[in-house]
């Protein structure tokens, strides 16, 4: 709870700043970036690594990443030497909410998206337009990388499940034989 907070909070400051400097949207997608980026477990674990200097971390994230505002590096330098660098993702979340607030865009629903693969950003953009289209609302596409359902996805949407994984149909079949 204490760390839902802490995303709140700091969302709530980055988007203050970002609506006096005009970067709203600029900051939203570098913190989109940053969050798919920490879904790189070798990545993560680099940036948890205490023997990893901070200049260091620093480029590895500017070398993934491309150009990243000031901003942004130095929220990423804090999240780090914080030991809060899980933290990148539920404050973009919470940015977002601030974001479609602000161009009043209501009714939105936030899908949690599993693949066995990382989504890149034309699918994520597509699967969104496609769960917009099925749910009548606009459906924003949190997508999360987990190996062990083989292939497919897992959609989750407010309390509806939509399970195409491949684990799934496996464990359909082998007890439909048995």
């Amino acid at each position: 709870m204490a760390s839902n907070l802490y995303s709140v909070d700091m969302a709530k400051g980055l988007f203050d700043a970002a609506r006096k400097n005009g970067y709203t949207v600029k900051w939203l997608g570098e913190l989109r970036l940053l969050a798919g980026l920490m879904q790189d477990k070798a990545l993560s674990d680099k940036m948890r690594d205490k023997a990893v200097s901070m200049d260091d971390k620093v480029a590895l994230i500017l070398e993934r990443g491309g150009k990243l505002s000031p901003e942004m590096v130095n929220l990423l330098s804090m999240l780090v030497e914080k030991q809060k660098v899980d933290l990148v993702e539920p404050i973009s979340i919470e940015y977002q909410k601030l974001v479609d607030e602000q161009y009043g865009v209501e009714g939105t629903q936030r899908a949690s998206v599993t693949t066995a693969i990382e989504l890149n950003e034309a699918s994520r953009l597509d699967l969104g337009k496609r769960l917009t289209k099925m749910f009548g609302k606009p459906v924003i596409v949190e997508s999360k990388v987990e190996p062990d359902i083989l292939g497919g996805m897992i959609i989750r949407i407010g309390d509806k499940l939509i399970d195409g994984s491949v684990r799934t149909k496996l464990q359909t079949i082998s007890k439909e034989l048995v």
